[in-house]
């Protein structure tokens, strides 16, 4: 693959976990995830080993400590790029082909490697997020003469529970949790971010980038991908809504409904399309969100219905005689489902005047004053959830 290396384009891919969204709910188990760290400085391009954690066959390290113009950052022997973070970067070509007629053409492709910090959990979802960038080389190369090409096709990220064969052929790996995206639309001037998700298989411990799958090849042309690498991560995620538990609401009741996620798209079941959903009557909720980061799609449902009237405004229990005589038992004019409401309590004699007034009464009323006999009442009782309103009316005995 060394041969190739000077004509193909190098195309490095970086990973990283936006870890400040709610989706994230693990750490970055990359090494290394932006090459900075490194057990020496490269002094040629093909030194991927000498940055911490990483390796891969034929593969660059670039780091702006390499005195050499092939290593360099941002010159190097494929062109021109700083790095998205930091002074450093990887790069690889994902694949090539000579183009000459068979059996002579010669096809193949790198990857760069890493050992996670932490085994993948069988069954667990993880977003992988990494950046690359076109290599001016390629771009410059390809437009020499006709017979090249920059042969766009996918670039992807594979997880092994064994380190992968460290070699410049295309990977096949069935059993293995990978995905594959596209890249056309890439430049050599911008870092673009490649995005996905996988669920663990279990026990992957080993990072790969590169191309997994078979290709095409154009005959007679001359085809290459390679592309600069920077920031890489993977992170344990969730993308599941929860709009909680089927609920029942009383009359003019509202219940706010969230599905909110980063960068997500909404659909509800009568077409709106914000982040939050205001439920205001009885009926079945559904929302689902899609995250285009990802491409993924998640949806979540919940029942409301009415609750009784007589458990959302109980009606009040009103004692009909107290004795306020000091010792502990019946003293106050103690009425039940106070605390659901707020009182507005009169007390008048049976001369009808009003002896007693208290617009948010507590339960603190004795009448250890009064006279022995019989007193009447009016109570204008709101209640707190929604507001209704009441009036009662009655008389009680009072008995020292």
């Amino acid at each position: 693959m060394q041969y190739l290396k000077k004509i193909l384009i190098f195309s490095f891919i970086s990973f990283v976990c936006n870890v400040q969204g709610q989706n994230i709910i693990g750490p970055n188990l990359v090494q290394n995830p932006s090459f900075e760290d490194h057990y020496q400085c490269p002094f040629i391009f093909t030194q991927l080993p000498f940055s911490k954690y990483w390796w891969g066959y034929s593969t660059e390290y670039f780091n702006s400590c390499c005195t050499n113009a092939s290593c360099g950052v941002p010159f190097n022997s494929a062109g021109y790029q700083n790095a998205r973070t930091g002074v450093a970067y990887a790069a690889c070509a994902v694949y090539s082909s000579t183009g000459l007629p068979q059996p002579n053409n010669v096809t193949g492709g790198e990857s760069i490697k890493n050992l996670l910090n932490d085994n993948l959990i069988k069954h667990k979802r993880y977003c992988i997020n990494y950046y690359i960038s076109l290599s001016h080389h390629t771009v410059n190369y390809a437009g020499f003469t006709n017979n090249n090409l920059i042969l766009y096709d996918s670039i992807g990220a594979m997880f092994s529970v064994n380190q992968v064969q460290d070699n410049p052929d295309i990977i096949i790996c069935d059993s293995c949790a990978k995905f594959a995206k596209s890249v056309v639309g890439i430049d050599t001037v911008n870092w673009h971010r490649v995005s996905a998700t996988i669920i663990a298989k279990g026990n992957e411990q080993y990072l790969t980038i590169g191309k997994f799958n078979n290709i095409n090849w154009p005959a007679n042309f001359y085809c290459q991908f390679y592309v600069y690498v920077d920031d890489v991560s993977v992170c344990e995620c969730n993308f599941d809504i929860n709009l909680g538990e089927d609920t029942s609401l009383c009359n003019e009741e509202t219940m706010l409904l969230n599905a909110t996620l980063p960068n997500a798209t909404y659909l509800w079941q009568d077409g709106s399309t914000n982040a939050t959903y205001e439920a205001k009557q009885p009926e079945t909720y559904w929302v689902r969100a899609y995250i285009a980061d990802y491409d993924i799609t998640t949806t979540d449902t919940i029942t409301i219905t009415a609750k009784d009237e007589t458990i959302c405004n109980p009606l009040l229990i009103i004692p009909n005689f107290i004795t306020p005589n000091g010792d502990g038992n019946n003293d106050y004019f103690k009425i039940g489902n106070a605390e659901k409401f707020e009182l507005d309590l009169k007390i008048f004699n049976r001369w009808g005047n009003l002896i007693y007034r208290n617009t948010s009464y507590k339960n603190d009323f004795n009448c250890k004053e009064c006279a022995d006999g019989v007193y009447y009442y009016l109570i204008n009782a709101k209640s707190l959830r929604n507001g209704k309103e009441k009036a009662y009316k009655g008389s009680v005995t009072v008995m020292h």
